[in-house]
C-alpha cells in the first residue's frame, strides 16, 4: 500500500510543497460531544502548513511515523495555488450560490472531494494582488484557500480529477468580490471584523474585540456567545473549539464599567486587567467614556520581584498555562524590555502564551509586565545547581523552603534537561543493562557524581573514553545522558568556540557535561578548552555600559568520546600536550577488554551492536527521571553526606595510589573515587539511608568499575610519577640521542680537531672508565634542552635523577677548561641518563 512519501512524490517532482494531514479525527471534542474535526483533514505537524517542503528527505521522515497521512498543499504564494471550495453540506449548496450569481467557473484543474459532493477549483495564484483565505465570504457553500491556507490533495487519495492538464486563471469576479470593500455576507453586529477570513495567531484577539464591543452596546453574554460562534464557524480558520469561544464571551462581562472578576491595575488613561480570560487593557476616551477592551493575550500572571544576591539583574518570575495546560515559568530579565520587547515576546510564543497580534496590544504587553504590582520577592541566579541547600534545575528549585530560588537564564543555550518514564522503568532497563560493563557502570556513575563536587570541595574534570569507531563509546554517553535528560539531546559536540564552550559549562553547573566527537575541535584551542572547563571560570567581560560583569563560573564533572586522545589532537597542529592538560581530562581507552569494545557482559542480548541497540532504546524510553530522583535524595542528606564521601575517597585513594605517588596521580584518582563513592551511593546498599537503590546494581559495582578505569588510566598516563619530569627527561635523552654525535665536539689534547661542527651544542669527553660526559652550553641547555619547560625545575629534576652533575657553590653549571677557548661554564651530563627507563 502506498505511504505517505509514495503519493506525495509526483507533487514534489513538480515543485509542489506537501506536508502531512490527518487521515481521520484526531479525538479533539467540542463542548456538545461532537467531534471539533469529524473528517480529519487538519495538519498533523506543529506549524500546519508552515511546514510544508519539497525536501524529500522530511517526507520520507513524515512518512515513516504517519505511513497513512493525507497529503496536504499550502494554497497562496507557498505552491501559486489559488483553489476555490465549492461545498456542499450542512444546508448550504456552493453550486446553488454559484447557479444564483451567475458566476460561471472556467475550465480548470478540478479535484472532487472525498466524503461530500463539493470540488476544489484550482487557478493561478495572482501576481501582485494577496488574496487571502476566507469562509463564506463569496456566499453560502463557497470558500476560498489563498494565503495562510491549505488544502487536502484529493486525487492523491483517489479522488476524481477533471481538467488534469489545465490550470486557469483566477476569474476576475472572484477578485473582484474578495477585495469588494464590503463582505456579500452581512457580518455579526459588529465592525470588528473586516470581512476577511481570521487566520492562525489572530482569531483569539480578532473575536475578543467583537465580544468587547457588543458587550458595550448592551448584549447579553448568551447573546455575544451565539454571535461569536456565527463569526468563528464563518470566518476563522480553521474555527477555534466551541470552548474556546465560549470562553471568550463569557470573559467581556468583566470589562464593563462595575464588573467584578479580574486583578485590576491603574495605568495611563485606563487600567490593565488580568483573568482566566487573559490580560486586557480598558482604556477611556477624551470623555472619559470606557472603550472596549484591547485583549493583550493569555491568561498571564506575574509572581514575584526577582534579583540576584546582589540586588541586580532585576526580572518578573511569570507564570503561565499553554493550550494543552501544561504550566510554565520564567525568570524574565528586565532588561530585555529596555527595546521592542521582542524577545520578551518570543519566549513567551515559543513557551505557549498566546499574544495579540494587534500592534497597540503588543506594545501594551511589555508596559503590563513592569508596572503590575507584586509584593512577592524571588532570588534569582544564572547558575543551576547549588546555591546554599537549595539545588536549582531548570524547572523547580530543590530542598526551597524559605525564599523562592528560581532560575535565569543569561545564555543563548537552552538547557537539554528533560524527563521520561519512571526511575523504577530506568533501574529496570538502562541500569540493568549496564551492570557488569565496567565502563557503561563508571560513565553512569560520573553522571551522578557532577552534582557531588560542592558537597566535598571536589574540583571539576573529566573523563574521555578513546575508541575506534563502533567501540561502543557514543553508547557510554548516551547512557549517561539518561540521567538527566533525551540522550538524543543532552549530549553536545567539543565543535564550539571558548565563549561557547563557557555557556555550556554555566549551564552543567553541579551536573554533568558530555562532549562528543574531540576530533571535531581545532586542535590548536583543544588544551586550552580542557584547561576551561576544567578551572571552573570563564573570562571577565564588560557590560554594555563599560561596568565589569562577573564571570562565569561552575563546577562539574565532564564526559568525553573520539577516536583520538587529547594528545594525539594537539599533536596534528604540532602541539605538545603538558601534564596539566592530560590530569584535566583523565584519557581512558574504550576497550574494556572482552573483544567487545566498551562491553563485558551481554545480559539477554545476542551481540554487543544489540546491546547497543537495547540501551539507546531504553535511554530515549526512560531518561530524566532518576536524576530528579537522586537531586531530591542528596539534598534531603547533604549535610550527613560529606564526611561520608570524604572518608569513601580517602579509602578509594588508598587502594589505588601508593603513598609516593605524584600529586598528579593522587589528584585523578580522587576524581575517579568521587565517581565512586557517586555510583555506590546511587546504588543504596544502605550507606547513608535507605531507599537510594536508584540504580539496581550490587554493592561493590560503582567502586570496582572506577578502579578498573582507574588502572586503564594510569597505565596509559605512565606509572605513578611526576608526568611533566617524566616527559621532561624524555625530552632530554631524544636531544642527547638525535645530537650526540653531530653538534658536540671532542675535548681532548688535540681541540681544536680538524672535524667541523655545525651549530655545535657543547662538548663530550671521555672518562676514565670509558663513559662519556656531555658538556652542553648554557644558552643552548635554556633554549633546546629545556625548550617547553621551566628552566629552573628541569634543572632540580635533572639533578634528582643523577642526570647532571652541578657545580661547586651555587652555580649549576661547572667551569670547564677547553683547549684553545679557556674556562666555560657548561652544564656536565652524567651517563646516567643512558640507565634505566625513566
Amino acid at each position: 500500500m502506498p505511504n505517505f512519501a509514495d503519493l506525495a512524490a509526483p507533487l514534489l517532482a513538480q515543485g509542489i510543497p506537501v506536508f502531512p494531514c490527518w487521515e481521520k479525527p484526531n479525538g479533539a471534542i467540542q463542548s456538545n460531544g461532537k467531534p471539533k474535526h469529524p473528517d480529519g483533514k487538519n495538519p498533523r505537524t506543529r506549524n500546519g502548513f508552515k511546514d510544508a517542503t519539497t525536501d524529500a528527505g522530511q517526507v520520507a521522515a513524515w512518512a515513516a511515523q504517519w505511513p497513512a497521512a493525507l497529503v496536504g498543499v499550502p494554497t497562496g504564494k507557498a505552491s501559486g495555488l489559488f483553489v476555490l471550495d465549492v461545498d456542499v453540506k450542512n444546508g448550504k449548496d456552493g453550486f446553488s450560490t454559484l447557479q444564483a450569481m451567475g458566476w460561471k467557473l472556467p475550465a480548470t484543474r478540478t479535484h472532487r472531494t472525498k466524503n461530500g459532493g463539493g470540488a476544489h477549483y484550482l487557478f493561478r495564484a495572482p501576481d501582485g494582488i494577496p488574496l487571502k483565505s476566507s469562509a463564506g465570504n463569496l456566499g453560502d457553500g463557497l470558500d476560498t484557500r489563498g494565503d495562510g491556507g491549505y488544502i487536502v490533495w484529493w486525487p492523491a487519495h483517489g479522488g476524481e480529477v477533471e481538467h488534469a492538464d489545465i490550470v486557469a486563471d483566477v476569474p476576475p469576479w472572484v477578485v473582484d468580490a474578495l477585495q469588494a470593500p464590503a463582505p456579500r455576507k452581512p457580518a455579526p453586529a459588529s465592525d470588528a471584523t473586516d470581512g476577511e477570513g481570521i487566520t492562525e495567531g489572530g482569531r483569539n484577539d480578532t473575536l475578543f474585540r467583537l465580544a468587547a464591543s457588543l458587550r458595550g452596546k448592551g448584549l447579553t453574554v448568551d447573546a455575544i456567545e451565539a454571535a461569536l460562534q456565527i463569526e468563528n464557524e464563518a470566518k476563522c480558520c480553521p474555527p477555534l473549539s466551541a470552548d474556546e469561544v465560549r470562553t471568550i464571551a463569557h470573559s467581556t462581562g468583566r470589562y464593563v464599567e462595575g464588573a467584578t472578576g479580574g486583578e485590576r491595575c491603574a495605568y495611563g488613561n485606563g487600567e490593565f486587567e488580568v483573568s482566566p480570560a487573559g490580560v486586557a487593557f480598558i482604556g477611556t476616551d477624551k470623555h472619559g467614556e470606557r472603550l472596549p477592551a484591547l485583549w493583550i493575550c493569555s491568561a498571564l500572571q506575574v509572581r514575584a520581584m526577582t534579583r540576584d544576591a546582589k540586588s541586580g539583574e532585576w526580572g518578573r518570575l511569570l507564570e503561565w498555562h499553554d493550550k494543552d495546560n501544561v504550566r510554565h515559568q520564567w525568570a524574565m530579565p528586565l532588561e530585555l524590555l529596555q527595546g521592542d520587547g521582542v524577545d520578551v515576546r518570543r519566549e513567551l510564543a515559543r513557551l505557549g502564551l498566546t499574544i495579540s497580534t494587534n500592534k497597540k496590544g503588543r506594545d501594551l504587553l511589555a508596559s503590563f509586565l513592569q508596572v503590575w504590582p507584586v509584593e512577592n520577592r524571588a532570588r534569582c541566579v544564572e547558575r543551576l545547581g547549588w546555591h546554599g541547600g537549595v539545588f536549582v534545575t531548570p524547572a523547580e528549585s530543590i530542598g526551597q523552603d524559605g525564599e523562592i530560588v528560581v532560575f535565569q537564564n543569561a545564555h543563548a543555550i537552552e538547557p537539554a534537561y528533560s524527563v521520561a518514564g519512571s526511575v523504577e522503568e530506568w533501574r529496570d532497563s538502562v541500569g540493568r543493562l549496564t551492570a557488569g560493563n565496567s565502563r557503561l557502570v563508571f560513565a553512569l556513575s560520573v553522571a551522578f557524581a557532577g552534582a557531588l563536587a560542592d558537597v566535598v570541595g571536589e574540583d571539576s574534570g573529566g573523563f574521555h573514553f578513546r575508541g575506534a569507531s563502533s567501540s561502543g563509546k557514543t553508547t557510554a554517553l548516551k547512557v549517561a545522558a539518561s540521567v538527566w535528560g533525551d540522550p538524543s539531546a543532552y549530549p553536545r559536540l567539543w565543535r564550539a568556540t571558548a565563549n561557547g564552550l563557557e555557556g555550556l559549562a554555566a549551564l552543567h553547573n553541579d551536573g554533568l557535561l558530555i562532549l562528543d566527537e574531540l576530533s571535531q575541535i581545532d586542535p590548536k584551542e583543544a588544551g586550552e578548552a580542557a584547561y576551561l572547563l576544567a578551572n571552573g571560570q570563564g573570562k571577565a567581560r564588560a557590560s554594555r555600559t563599560g561596568t565589569a560583569r562577573q564571570s562565569a563560573r561552575w563546577r562539574l564533572l565532564f564526559l568525553s568520546a573520539g577516536e583520538e586522545s587529547l594528545t594525539a589532537l594537539m599533536a596534528r597542529a604540532g602541539r605538545k600536550v603538558n601534564a596539566g592538560q592530560e590530569i584535566r581530562l583523565a584519557d581512558l581507552d574504550a576497550d574494556a577488554g572482552a573483544g567487545m569494545g566498551v562491553f563485558e557482559v551481554l545480559h539477554d542480548q545476542p551481540n554487543p551492536a544489540a546491546l547497543a541497540l537495547a540501551l539507546k532504546d531504553a535511554a530515549t524510553r526512560y531518561h530524566g527521571a532518576v536524576g530528579l530522583a537522586w537531586l531530591r535524595c542528596i539534598v534531603a542528606d547533604r549535610a550527613k553526606l560529606a564526611d561520608f564521601i570524604a572518608a569513601g575517597i580517602k579509602r578509594f585513594v588508598a587502594d589505588v595510589a601508593p603513598k609516593d605517588a605524584a600529586g598528579q596521580v593522587l589528584r585523578v584518582a580522587r576524581r575517579f573515587a568521587l565517581v565512586a563513592m557517586a555510583g555506590e551511593l546511587a546504588s543504596g546498599c544502605d550507606l547513608v539511608a535507605p531507599g537510594y537503590g536508584l540504580t539496581g546494581w550490587a554493592e561493590g559495582e560503582a567502586t570496582a568499575a572506577a578502579k578498573k578505569c582507574f588502572a586503564a588510566w594510569l597505565e596509559g598516563f605512565g606509572g605513578i610519577g611526576n608526568r611533566e619530569e617524566r616527559a621532561m627527561l624524555g625530552q632530554v635523552r631524544a636531544f642527547f640521542e638525535a645530537h650526540g654525535a653531530s653538534r658536540f665536539a671532542l675535548l681532548d689534547d688535540a681541540f681544536p680537531n680538524d672535524r667541523p661542527i655545525v651549530n655545535r651544542a657543547g662538548f663530550v669527553r671521555t672518562m676514565d672508565d670509558g663513559g662519556r660526559e656531555f658538556l652542553v652550553l648554557p644558552e643552548v641547555f635554556r633554549r633546546e634542552v629545556c625548550a617547553g619547560f621551566d628552566a629552573k625545575a628541569a634543572t632540580r629534576a635533572l639533578i634528582e635523577a643523577g642526570w647532571i652533575e652541578p657545580g661547586e657553590g651555587r652555580h649549576i653549571a661547572q667551569r670547564v677548561r677547553v683547549p684553545g677557548l679557556g674556562l666555560v661554564r657548561c652544564y656536565v651530563f652524567t651517563g646516567r641518563m643512558w640507565e634505566g627507563d625513566e
